[in-house]
């Protein structure tokens, strides 16, 4: 897939020009940059906040990847077994408020499945650069709207 340069290079500019600080901003002031900066609605900034943070994603990655329109793709189809399996149960005791369900549930996944793979990259990475590279380089991340 060919992601347009801007994009890929306003991802890479984005994440170098953090510092820790910017990584582990404050919930209140992220807020107010996502909506400010990002002209993200409250309810829904609120909601990739959470739903980074259940990826185990520094919430300012999924916003960058928001900013910049980067993300995964191409989803595997669900299998049917797991389907069938999964609305026969009942939800863990842990489900509960927390878990955010947007309204769009392609949006929901996809945002999910771009978080989880940056924060894998991001782990994998000796720097934050590295992993934005090794990001961008996968056959199936480019340019998408994430709002």
């Amino acid at each position: 897939m060919t992601m347009p340069e801007d994009a890929g290079e306003c991802l890479a500019r984005s994440v170098a020009g953090l510092t820790g600080a910017a990584v582990e901003r404050r919930h209140e002031a992220l807020m107010e940059w996502a909506e400010t900066e990002l002209q993200l609605d409250r309810g829904y900034a609120e909601q990739v906040y959470t739903l980074a943070e259940e990826e185990e994603l520094e919430p300012v990655y999924g916003f960058l990847l928001i900013r910049c329109g980067i993300g995964v793709t191409e989803l595997e189809p669900p299998d049917g077994r797991d389907e069938e399996e999964s609305s026969q149960q009942a939800p863990p005791g842990w489900v509960g408020q927390e878990t955010v369900e947007l309204d769009n549930v392609g949006l929901e996944r996809r945002l999910r499945s771009s978080f989880r793979r940056m924060r894998g990259h991001l782990e994998r990475a000796a720097t934050s650069r590295e992993a934005v590279a090794s990001f961008l380089a996968e056959p199936d991340v480019g340019p998408l709207r994430l709002r």
